[in-house]
């Protein structure tokens, strides 16, 4: 069970790393840097390789705003409850 959530958080966290970067015109080494992980790291992460580490996503959080996180958790939590419902269903 716990298995579907972590590819959830995968595939979300995916995409949000890859429109923050878009938005701000980052490159990857770039993006690395805030992150303090690798480029190889970072590159891995934004293709869907693994998902990152709980310090990873602690670091990116903390670039964003304060409006930002609280958008990012919960859209997080809607995904997490339509995957519950639809798990259900």
């Amino acid at each position: 069970m716990m298995r579907q959530y972590k590819l959830l958080l995968q595939g979300f966290l995916m995409n949000q790393i890859l429109f923050y970067r878009s938005e701000n015109q980052l490159t990857q080494e770039q993006m690395a840097e805030l992150l303090h992980i690798s480029p190889r790291s970072y590159f891995d992460i934004e293709h869907g390789k693994y998902c990152c580490s709980a310090i990873t996503l602690i670091f990116f959080m903390l670039i964003l705003s304060k409006a930002d996180v609280l958008d990012f958790l919960d859209e997080f939590r809607l995904r997490a409850e339509r995957k519950d419902t639809d798990d259900v269903a």
